[in-house]
């Protein structure tokens, strides 16, 4: 092992190397970046994708109205109030407030006066609680059955403007039981600061709920958002991992891929999620057993850990034995035996104990006994010498120089290794991978299952197209494993196609989510989501259009801008446009 001043040498070049690629992406970026901005077009989508991203971020400090958790802490609620009901943008009904008075309650008590209170509120903590307001000047009086009262017949106490007085002429008619009084209070709350004296209030009306349409549709922005991206980023993983696998291993294995792909695209998209929404509908949570958990973090470090082995112990020498077709295929067996031994083995293999040290020990266990099969294949199958090892493992642990170990791959195992020790000290039988697996939820498990194969077909293209070029030949001469070959020669040469399919389909998600929605089979009534909300003002759409307008121009927007910005990344990565 060398001393750590022995290494500076080689800490000197690396920290150059991590310097200089920092300097080429800051160059790629601005070349990028200049030809982006000869569209005019796609610089206004991105100015309309950063607009919702902004307003989605600070929706709780522009919003006036806000949702509450509700008992069990599942999801967002909105208080209803009726008050006012489809009250159009800038109304001066949004600071009205129409209270019950109960004058057999008031001679019972022998009071002249009333508080002037808000409706119930639910509070932070889900008690409820009414708010005391100031009021500014009575509006309208009328009896329990609707008809007219004199408004003089009550008063605002000059020294409380929270207290209403009854005059004795209301006070001793017995033929009034309840009255209802309407006044305007201080409602300032509820208006926003950045608005003219006269618009600042109910900037987008009230819907038939008497909810802040403003409020809702900058929330709705939120889960919005929130479907689109994650929907995209899972479908596209799932379809770069599955095209990568048919494209680069081809045979038998691309025709079964691709004709499970083809299933897929004979049946409608919008019509496969429904019918996966409707199947979802029972579920409330989504988890999986334990050992299925610590199975996934586990495989990936036993393939890290067989790279390791492949690169130090065996050297990645090519083997030049001639082999028969059952040995040739060899790795395919293997993988038969691993599938059944972790289907039927593991699980009580892994159940022995609850404890955390037993579960973690049966995973090292694990991946050091396949890491053992990989020596003894490649010693005793393919005849590799281990000439050198001593050497190649000795530099391999050699920690003078840390700037080497700054990759993704360090990155990803250390987040395998505290998955797999979070996950093996779980109580009971399964993990929790989603508590509160609702429809928005469900929507988003339908739009990946259904949209990952248009990614796999995308992907699977460009593999067929790169893994023919030379330096990839060049790679599989010296005997880079197929992983490698993958992940870090294709897929880096094929991404610039996936990325604007992947920025194109934000906007698609988000009109299949507010499609889904609309009819019914996406977010629970209530929920502020765009399809929902236009969904609920259909019926009010001919005397009450902004309802509907709102947040329709909320969807167009977003996909428009979301399009627009996919349109100008396919300008950058265009190969005409690099000059």
């Amino acid at each position: 092992m060398r001393g750590w001043d022995e290494g500076e040498e080689d800490r000197k070049e690396s920290l150059k190397r991590l310097l200089e690629a920092l300097s080429q992406s800051r160059s790629d970026i601005s070349r990028s970046w200049r030809i982006y901005r000869r569209s005019l077009l796609a610089v206004v989508g991105l100015l309309l994708v950063m607009s919702v991203v902004t307003i989605s971020i600070l929706a709780s400090r522009i919003a006036v109205e806000h949702p509450y958790r509700n008992l069990q802490d599942t999801e967002d609620l909105w208080s209803i109030d009726y008050e006012p009901r489809r009250a159009h943008p800038f109304s001066e009904e949004c600071d009205w407030h129409e209270q019950s008075i109960s004058l057999t309650q008031q001679r019972r008590n022998e009071m002249v006066t009333v508080v002037a209170e808000s409706d119930d509120k639910v509070g932070d903590d889900n008690r409820y609680y009414r708010d005391t307001l100031s009021v500014i000047e009575l509006v309208h009086l009328e009896d329990n059955l609707g008809y007219d009262l004199d408004a003089s017949l009550i008063s605002i106490d000059p020294n409380n403007s929270s207290i209403l007085v009854l005059s004795p002429e209301l006070y001793d008619n017995m033929s009034l039981t309840t009255i209802w009084l309407t006044y305007e209070f201080d409602n300032d709350a509820m208006h926003v600061w950045w608005m003219p004296d006269g618009y600042e209030r109910c900037i987008f009306g009230t819907n038939d709920q008497g909810q802040d349409m403003f409020s809702k549709v900058l929330y709705g922005s939120r889960v919005s958002l929130k479907i689109g991206i994650t929907v995209a980023m899972l479908t596209v993983t799932i379809g770069t991992i599955v095209g990568s696998v048919s494209g680069y291993f081809g045979g038998r294995v691309d025709e079964v891929i691709m004709r499970i792909c083809d299933v897929f695209f004979a049946i409608p998209g919008l019509i496969l999620a429904m019918a996966f929404v409707t199947a979802m509908s029972a579920m409330t949570s989504l988890t999986m057993p334990i050992w299925l958990g610590v199975l996934i973090p586990m495989l990936f470090l036993f393939v890290t850990f067989r790279s390791y082995l492949n690169s130090t112990i065996a050297g990645d020498q090519l083997s030049d034995q001639v082999m028969g077709s059952l040995m040739r295929n060899r790795n395919l067996f293997l993988g038969l035996f691993v599938f059944f031994f972790f289907v039927s083995l593991w699980p009580d293999l892994f159940g022995t104990s609850d404890s955390r040290s037993w579960r973690i020990a049966a995973a090292m266990g694990v991946i050091l006994l396949l890491g053992v099969i990989t020596l003894a294949d490649k010693r005793f199958i393919e005849k590799t010498s281990f000439d050198g090892v001593g050497e190649r493992v000795s530099k391999s642990l050699d920690w003078t120089n840390p700037w080497r170990y700054l990759t993704l791959r360090t990155v990803a195992v250390f987040v395998a290794i505290v998955v797999l020790y979070r996950f093996s000290g779980s109580t009971g039988g399964e993990i929790v991978v989603i508590k509160d697996f609702d429809r928005l939820w469900q929507i988003q498990a339908a739009l990946i299952f259904t949209g990952w194969p248009g990614y796999a077909r995308l992907i699977r293209g460009q593999v067929l197209y790169v893994k023919e070029m030379t330096f990839v030949e060049a790679a599989r001469s010296v005997g880079a494993p197929s992983g490698r070959i993958m992940f870090r020669h294709i897929l880096p040469n094929a991404w610039a196609p996936l990325l604007v399919a992947f920025t194109l389909d934000i906007g698609g998600t988000i009109l299949s989510a507010s499609g889904l929605s609309f009819i019914g089979l996406g977010a629970a009534p209530g929920t502020a989501e765009w399809g929902l909300l236009v969904s609920e003002s259909r019926r009010y759409f001919v005397n009450d259009p902004h309802l509907m307008l709102y947040p329709g121009l909320a969807i167009a927007v977003t996909t428009l801008g979301f399009n627009l910005l996919g349109d100008g990344i396919r300008d950058v990565v265009d190969p005409k446009n690099r000059r």
